[in-house]
């Protein structure tokens, strides 16, 4: 595999924000020693995404590919992107990041300079179309905004933002070459799930990858009127809830052995603890569902416990199998 960078930018009906995206990568400051190019892949879009990725990048030193994948959902077109990019460092950014004008050259030396590295993320900033309302910050990493660690190094445990994640190939190939298969979905189309950035993180950790956080490291995320309203983030939450019970079983996969991981891949011990949460939420039910519960940190809460003990109890049946075969992994190294 050739040393360097392939962008991939997954679309699904990007035609309005796919030039900006292009904009800041056409100024990226980059030393003449690192290749680098782009895969914008086309997720079965019905707009002009094609055309305008096509009419819109000039640059002749650096190559962009259109691809198409038919299959809905972003962990496809992810794949499909890897599988048609030529470097070996892959950098995922989505179709509203708006990243620094020297991202390329850091995201190469950093991972240059630690071959340790499986993944590299960095901050998230936000650019809003319109004033924030004044619950946004305190929320606002749902939203891939903020941080991702306490300082830059790496990070155990712990996961980066799928919007401007950096993956090492060599690592992603170990796992899907040994038997990895993704057991959350991802976003697809304009339906609201989520889990597929924080499992590839988790999973590179159970298998021995380091995942490295730099705070200097910045990409712009530009959100839309319409995301920046209540009803978006309690959809957010609900997905975010739908995805807890893998996502957990990972991390406690992670743990050292004792009760704080037998509680999480226990399926029935976890469920009777989502449920006793959800219980102590019901007398304030109709509250936490009203308008007038808009900042309410404890909506956001009830609304996240709800989704999760309705996803464990329809995984009841199958979870153990799910930590099972992550156990016999030839992927896995454990926690």
């Amino acid at each position: 595999m050739i040393n360097g960078i392939s962008v991939i930018i997954c679309c699904y009906n990007s035609e309005d924000r796919l030039p900006k995206v292009l904009e800041h990568l056409d100024h990226q400051t980059v030393k003449d020693n690192i290749k680098w190019e782009i895969v914008v892949v086309d997720n079965a879009s019905r707009d002009s995404t094609v055309e305008i990725a096509k009419n819109t990048w000039k640059r002749k030193d650096v190559e962009m590919k259109v691809v198409y994948e038919p299959n809905p959902g972003l962990s496809y077109a992810r794949m499909k992107g890897i599988a048609e990019s030529s470097y070996d460092i892959i950098s995922f950014i989505d179709d509203d990041n708006w990243v620094e004008s020297e991202w390329i050259q850091k995201v190469f030396r950093i991972m240059n300079d630690d071959s340790d590295i499986g993944i590299l993320g960095g901050r998230g900033e936000a650019v809003c179309e319109s004033d924030p309302p004044i619950w946004f910050e305190p929320f606002q990493s749902a939203y891939a905004v903020g941080s991702d660690g306490k300082s830059t190094g790496k990070q155990r445990a712990k996961r980066v933002k799928g919007a401007g994640m950096n993956v090492r190939r060599k690592s992603w190939d170990h796992l899907f070459s040994n038997g990895f298969q993704f057991l959350l979905s991802d976003r697809k189309g304009t339906a609201l799930s989520s889990g597929g950035d924080i499992e590839i993180c988790l999973a590179f950790l159970l298998a021995g990858f380091d995942i490295y956080y730099d705070d200097d490291l910045t990409f712009y995320h530009y959100m839309p009127e319409g995301r920046l309203n209540w009803d978006y983030l309690m959809k957010l939450y609900s997905a975010f809830g739908r995805a807890d019970p893998i996502e957990s079983m990972y991390a406690a996969l992670l743990m050292d052995r004792g009760y704080d991981r037998f509680k999480k891949t226990n399926i029935a011990l976890s469920t009777l603890r989502t449920l006793y949460q959800y219980i102590r939420f019901l007398p304030r039910r109709q509250y936490l569902i009203s308008k007038e519960s808009e900042g309410d940190r404890n909506a956001l809460r009830f609304t996240y416990v709800k989704n999760s003990l309705l996803e464990k109890l329809k995984l009841f049946i199958i979870f153990p199998f799910y930590v099972s075969k992550i156990k016999k992994a030839a992927w896995y190294k454990g926690g």
